[in-house]
């Protein structure tokens, strides 16, 4: 009798994620920010590179992400160009946001359009309240595939693979989603003195 009530009892362990769950983050998402914790594989040392800062969206196309710890690193897409900053070589590369839009693994946060018309999407398992979907791109890019975790309605982690062996995984804290942002988070100067490669988009 015992085995009868485990096997019974599986399901509520882990369920299907709805599809619907996906579908509503991203056509209700106007606003976006939070700090995050990252850890990719360094293959050369075997180990895993960890990374921390905080994120910041506004759609249409606007983005601000920041890395403070281990190294300083900006990168700001005003709606036109997307600017990386290094801080430690003293260098801001330009480029416009169109050219780099489709190798850009957050791209698909950046506009109000259906998941469908970029990705293929298979829902995966919900477990513990979070649900989790993989996003296989229609067309080439750097990565092969994102797996996309939602939680009460809000982003929580996104896994991107380069390959089977090369996965970054990101996880969201302290979210606040649909909330006032203030435009000056998408504007950059690059600082006086540093190097600036690439052309600014008007």
């Amino acid at each position: 009798m015992t085995a009868c009530i485990w096997a019974m009892s599986l399901p509520a362990m882990s369920a299907k994620a709805d599809l619907a769950d996906l579908t509503q983050f991203v056509n209700n998402l106007k606003t976006f920010r939070a700090s995050f914790e990252q850890v990719q594989p360094d293959e050369a040392l075997f180990q895993q590179n960890r990374a921390s800062g905080y994120f910041v969206l506004q759609r249409p196309g606007h983005l601000r992400w920041v890395y403070e710890s281990p190294e300083p690193q900006q990168i700001v897409s005003d709606g036109v160009n997307v600017w990386v900053y290094d801080e430690e070589l003293d260098q801001v590369t330009v480029q416009s946001l169109n050219r780099v839009e489709a190798d850009f693994p957050l791209s698909w946060l950046l506009y109000r359009e259906p998941l469908s018309e970029r990705f293929n999407i298979l829902a995966g398992d919900k477990k513990e309240g979070v649900s989790w979907y993989n996003l296989q791109p229609k067309q080439g890019t750097f990565f092969q595939s994102l797996e996309v975790a939602i939680k009460g309605g809000q982003l929580v982690q996104i896994w991107m693979y380069q390959n089977a062996d090369n996965v970054t995984k990101v996880a969201f804290n302290n979210i606040a989603q649909n909330e006032p942002i203030q435009p000056e988070q998408f504007q950059f100067t690059p600082p006086k003195g540093v190097d600036v490669i690439g052309q600014v988009q008007p």
